[in-house]
């Protein structure tokens, strides 16, 4: 009885604590959405199509400049004391300027090949560099407030960003400055976010200029070298879509793909709130390796299966409800595409649910061959069907990429799953 008690308890706790992250990475989802109407208005296609290409761009470029260090916190966390895990944020803060700078100098020397590959301005390249690396301190203060459990300072953190950018864009929109307001407007919000965080947690400029000590340069190298696929694949992912679409069928397709995307990132909030509040839970959960809370991850695990479904399709529906009166006349054409991009976030968070279990058993080589697999896939069927089947086509691709590394996924972890409760079982009868 107490035990059923405990359990309902701990269900409603990450219930509670889902929905409390749902509604603060809202806020962070929103943004697009609420400027949707103003950037399909004040930017022409091929406008917002180069604003697409700075986001995903910027995305790519957060694994090379900040090492997936946020994943590596989260591993590490149970494991340090609070002295140790300000020595290692400061020295991954330190690591990650470092790359921005050495990234930033790289893009200068080779602008003009790299401006004709991204068809990216050339003289804006650098700030895809620094926006990159504003995103990465950016989630990796979000991941330690969460873990953490500072909620207040996560939620200021999340509005702040969002606040600023959005008013920060409409002054530079107002002003004239097309898409590059959009780009200076973003960043601008992201910074003071970052900075007021990193005051949150305790750091302050004279700490952070220091020269952190060498304990930890090896441990955040190695493991963002060999964890790179693992924990870039969903923007390696979104970076060649984008980038195929504006190869293959011209940047105004990459727009298009970036407007449809937008209702399905307001899925994919929902969808990573759920995670950032499961996963502390679920690693405490498998530490203590417990037959009925192996029976609890796999009830909650199955109850977030379903419930995803049904809240995409809820979100799909939302979204042909109101994308016409969102959205300019010149993007309506990115409706139809809805369907697709809904079904591939939808089986991207199925397979970043399995790849937490393997987060956890520090399995990072296995994720990272999940992951390359994926990307691999994905271009190669991208490419393929882009030429035949238009942006519909780059998206239906995205979609059997994740789906087949969720089924490959699931296998190993079901098989993991049963070893556990063997393990469990024959303990418990000894």
């Amino acid at each position: 009885m107490i035990r059923k008690a405990f359990n309902l308890n701990a269900k409603q706790f990450l219930a509670l604590q889902s929905l409390f992250y749902a509604f603060a990475n809202s806020i962070e989802a929103l943004v697009p959405l609420l400027l949707a109407p103003i950037l399909t208005r004040m930017l022409d296609p091929t406008g917002y199509g180069v604003w697409v290409l700075f986001i995903t761009y910027a995305t790519f470029m957060r694994p090379i400049v900040g090492l997936t260090t946020q994943d590596a916190i989260r591993m590490r966390f149970l494991e340090f004391d609070q002295k140790q895990l300000d020595q290692f944020t400061h020295t991954a803060l330190f690591v990650m300027v470092t790359l921005a700078i050495f990234v930033s100098l790289v893009t200068v020397v080779f602008g003009e090949l790299l401006a004709t590959a991204t068809k990216f301005p050339q003289a804006w390249l650098v700030s895809i560099v620094i926006a990159a690396l504003l995103y990465e301190v950016f989630y990796m203060v979000l991941a330690l407030q969460q873990f953490h459990n500072r909620r207040k300072a996560f939620l200021i953190t999340q509005v702040i960003q969002a606040v600023l950018s959005m008013a920060f864009i409409v002054i530079f929109l107002s002003s004239g400055w097309d898409w590059r307001g959009v780009v200076l407007g973003r960043m601008l919000g992201m910074a003071i976010a970052a900075i007021y965080s990193l005051r949150s947690l305790g750091f302050t400029l004279p700490t952070l200029f220091k020269v952190p000590e060498r304990s930890f340069y090896r441990n955040i190298a190695s493991f963002g070298v060999v964890y790179w696929p693992a924990g870039a694949v969903v923007m390696v992912v979104g970076t060649t879509d984008k980038v195929v679409a504006a190869h293959f069928l011209g940047v105004e397709a990459s727009a298009m793909y970036g407007v449809a995307a937008l209702f399905a990132s307001a899925f994919w909030m929902v969808n990573y709130s759920f995670v950032m509040a499961w996963t502390p839970w679920l690693f405490r959960k498998l530490k203590g390796a417990a037959e009925d809370g192996l029976q609890e991850v796999a009830s909650v695990s199955l109850l977030y299966f379903v419930l995803a479904a049904v809240a995409a399709a809820a979100f799909y529906f939302f979204a042909l409800l109101f994308a016409p009166i969102l959205l300019g006349e010149a993007f309506h054409s990115a409706i139809p595409l809805l369907q697709y991009i809904m079904l591939a976030i939808v089986l991207q968070g199925f397979f970043m649910h399995n790849m937490k279990f393997l987060h956890f058993d520090k399995r990072i080589e296995m994720m990272s061959a999940f992951s390359v697999m994926t990307i691999v896939l994905n271009i190669a069927l991208s490419i393929l069907w882009a030429q035949s089947m238009g942006i519909r086509g780059i998206m239906f691709a995205t979609a059997v990429s994740f789906g087949a590394a969720f089924i490959i996924s699931g296998v190993l972890v079901i098989a993991r799953y049963m070893n556990l409760r063997k393990g469990a079982k024959s303990l418990a009868g000894q």
